[in-house]
């Protein structure tokens, strides 16, 4: 910001006025004490102090921090993954355009939210202003700030497609993904609900056209959006509109001294040279933090051309300034697909350990080249005008080969990344046991401390970790379906349906024409999955009985062991016990013979399941105890929640209302902290049940009535037949007839379309989510 130079020197000079204030106090403070008194005393210790503060002084830091110094405190601060990044230290020349974003908004009756536009060259610092602007208005939209940076013109592989963009806006309001309603127009419906009645601020930077903006527009009037942009978007009306223009010389030295104050250098023939020469405040902070980090560079030749020439003549000075280590890992990250550039990112990319790597990246922020990015400590990400200058440099020094050596390491890493991550919330998920075509091990992936931490640092990084799956479908890398495989869990569970299937198919596309059994495989198995979860039960059979038999010709017994607990569950949900039986035998006949605690849980799991289905209650309890002390040895919270879940359903069914009370609160806090709405809304209709048996009817009407909203929430059909069926109950023993009534016809229409669905099957209620 404009003040904090003069900040920094007023800071300094409280310290120098306090030291020999601070000396004279505790100089009398000590003759007090000791009842006498002695001037050696009292002016030793106001001199000692004074020394003290000049040290302090002259240690203070000069210059760009080694790493942004407020990295970690943002890291550490709770809220909305989509926070604005961080923005520079020096904001100087733009105070009248942020004084238009922020002031009070104009009266009268509109449509929808407020729209605000800011419009630019590349370089004007239109992402700085929108910056400062979120920020100095996020106190007047309570209900949350949220930042999605769209990257339009970043490679294809990275730009935020309209679905990804609207369903991760609804993952940052908690919003249940419902897998019948994943295109476009079905998420634009679902966010304007969502945001009604709300007071929220958006903003979408680096966009193109009014045709990526109207879909992501909050319904609230009450809201407001800010939209960076380098052209007029045509059919968008906004009611604040900021065209940000070069510089006048009188702002650009303001900037430059500014810049270089920071740096603490004092000098006005530099200042003049690069007010001159340059009008674009991204150029003139680089040309600054060059002179700042090689104070005997003499600027007064700098070129002088057209705005559109200034950033490229002064990132090819600042490039050829950089020693060559640097300048190696600022062209391979540039080749980087997602946008935060992290230490094991960069080390992957140039082929450095992890230090040597990190000691670049403070080089390259130290000279400009690269912003501070508050998604993690120590990560920074890439002004645009930046990477097509690394870029440029690259095609002059970086062969084929060697980029392509380069995507390989990064594919294997972030390969690694995922499955780490993944692991963590479900071990049965991993593609481990598939293969070991992962991270040779030089750049370990991250660990995190439990299934929570790992399931946010997926919600931070999935845009950049989509960005390099879809780089490695275009690579047409053998690691491909590996990468595509581990990202499907969690994209499932957050509801990226339409990037699953457009990542699998694409997968499944280069697996057959590489005649790779085990791709194939794998692929058919995640696409699978998501029938499974839209209820086409019947393509989902088919998905898995081809993977099965890929799994079998490659002659890997894991993908069949998987496979085969996948086809239990759709026989169960066919309600073809037989077959679901002679499956779950298998998995459990071949997690017997092995030493894996998660298989053999879900082998015991399987059986119990439908041991109790089958009114074989004893047999059902021995499995489903066995089950929930493997899963618990394993960590497996997910798993641990069926299992309660199941006990306690069999506990009620055999009459023993209190055990399965304690049951069913285990399981229902389990699937609360993991986030699992559909297995809470099964767990609120099983206390419900339990609880009317109990003889609290009003309890159980709150459960109830909390599993209805829960499975209307997420399209859960066959929840909401029995949260419907257990209110019409309750109506009834309460005396109230008619509500009776009206929620027996209810519970009737959706088991017929359950009904319907499974017989045809056609895509129709979504079945609950298996551990698997």
């Amino acid at each position: 910001m404009a003040g904090a130079p003069r900040a920094q020197r007023r800071g300094r000079l409280v310290i120098v006025a306090l030291g020999p204030m601070a000396g004279v106090a505790a100089g009398g403070l000590t003759n007090l004490l000791t009842m006498t008194w002695n001037w050696w005393l009292f002016g030793g210790l106001a001199l000692t102090t004074s020394l003290l503060s000049a040290g302090t002084l002259i240690a203070l830091p000069r210059g760009h921090p080694p790493h942004p110094a407020t990295l970690q405190a943002e890291d550490a601060q709770a809220g909305s993954v989509l926070r604005p990044p961080s923005g520079t230290r020096v904001f100087v020349g733009r105070g009248k355009d942020l004084r238009r974003l922020t002031a009070p908004a104009p009266e009268g009756d509109r449509p929808g939210p407020l729209v605000m536009v800011i419009t630019g060259m590349p370089g004007t610092g239109k992402t700085e202003l929108a910056i400062c602007a979120a920020r100095a208005l996020a106190a007047r939209y309570p209900d949350g700030l949220f930042w999605l940076g769209l990257r339009t013109y970043t490679a294809t592989e990275s730009q935020m497609t309209s679905t990804e963009a609207l369903r991760t806006l609804l993952n940052a309001l908690d919003v249940p993904s419902d897998p019948n309603a994943t295109g476009v127009t079905a998420l634009s419906r679902t966010w304007q609900a969502a945001t009604t009645g709300k007071k929220m601020l958006i903003v979408l930077d680096d966009a193109d056209t009014a045709g990526q903006i109207r879909p992501l527009l909050p319904a609230a009037e009450g809201s407001a959006i800010l939209v960076t942009t380098r052209h007029v978007l045509v059919g968008l009306d906004p009611d604040h509109s900021i065209t940000l223009q070069p510089l006048t010389r009188g702002q650009a030295a303001q900037l430059a001294r500014a810049v270089l104050r920071r740096a603490g250098l004092n000098d006005p023939q530099a200042v003049a040279a690069i007010a001159d020469a340059f009008r674009l405040p991204l150029a003139i902070r680089q040309m600054s933090d060059l002179k700042a980090a090689n104070p005997a560079h003499d600027l007064l030749a700098a070129p002088v051309g057209t705005a559109g020439d200034e950033t490229s003549a002064a990132f090819a000075r600042s490039l050829a300034a950089l020693a060559k280590p640097a300048r190696l890992v600022l062209r391979r990250a540039a080749h980087y697909p997602g946008s935060l550039i992290t230490a094991p990112i960069a080390a992957v990319l140039a082929g450095q350990p992890v230090d040597e790597a990190a000691t670049m990246l403070a080089t390259l922020y130290q000279r400009g080249l690269l912003i501070p990015d508050n998604r993690a400590s120590g990560g920074y990400r890439m002004h645009d005008a930046v990477r097509t200058a690394a870029l440029l440099e690259s095609d002059r020094h970086d062969s084929a080969r060697h980029l392509a050596a380069a995507d390989e390491r990064l594919f294997r890493y972030t390969n690694s990344t995922i499955d780490a991550a993944v692991l963590s919330i479900d071990s049965s998920a991993s593609v481990t046991c598939l293969s070991t075509g992962g991270d040779d091990g030089r750049v370990p992936p991250p660990r995190h401390e439990s299934d929570v931490a790992a399931l946010r640092w997926l919600d931070r990084h999935h845009t950049d970790l989509l960005a390099v799956a879809r780089r490695c479908l275009s690579a047409r890398s053998p690691q491909t379906w590996r990468l595509v495989h581990n990202l499907q869990p969690y994209q499932r569970m957050r509801g990226f349906y339409t990037e699953i299937i457009e990542l699998n198919s694409q997968a499944l596309g280069l697996a057959q024409n590489a005649g790779d059994l085990l791709g194939q495989a794998a692929m058919h198995q995640n696409l699978g999955l998501v029938d499974m979860r839209t209820s086409d039960h019947l393509t989902a059979l088919a998905r898995f009985r081809i993977s099965l038999e890929l799994y079998a010709q490659a002659g890997n017994q894991a993908g069949q062991r998987m496979i085969h607990h996948e086809l239990c569950n759709v026989h169960k949900w066919l309600g073809d016990f037989a077959r679901a039986r002679a499956h779950a035998t298998f998995c459990f006949e071949a997690a017997s013979s092995g030493e894996d605690l998660t298989e053999q849980a879900f082998a015991h799991s399987s059986l119990g399941t439908l041991d109790r289905l089958e009114g074989r209650y004893t047999a059902a309890r021995e499995h489903l105890t066995r089950s929930m002390e493997l899963f618990e040895q394993a960590g497996q919270r997910r798993g641990l929640g069926i299992c309660h879940r199941q006990l306690g359903m069999l506990e009620e069914h055999l009459g023993r209302h209190h055990d399965a009370r304690a049951h069913l609160d285990q399981a229902l806090s389990l699937f609360e902290k993991l986030g699992d709405l559909m297995n809470q809304a099964d767990t609120h209709h099983n206390l419900a049940v339990v609880h009317r048996g109990l003889g609290s009817p009003a309890t159980a009407h709150e459960h109830a009535v909390t599993a209805l909203t829960l499975a209307c929430q997420i399209s859960h059909f066959q929840g909401q037949a029995d949260a419907h069926a257990e209110l019409a109950r309750l109506a009834r023993s309460a005396g109230d007839h008619p509500a009776a009534h009206v929620h027996l016809r209810h519970a009737h229409d959706l088991n017929r379309r359950f009904r319907h669905a499974r017989e045809s099957g056609r895509p129709g209620p979504p079945a609950p989510l298996e551990p698997r």
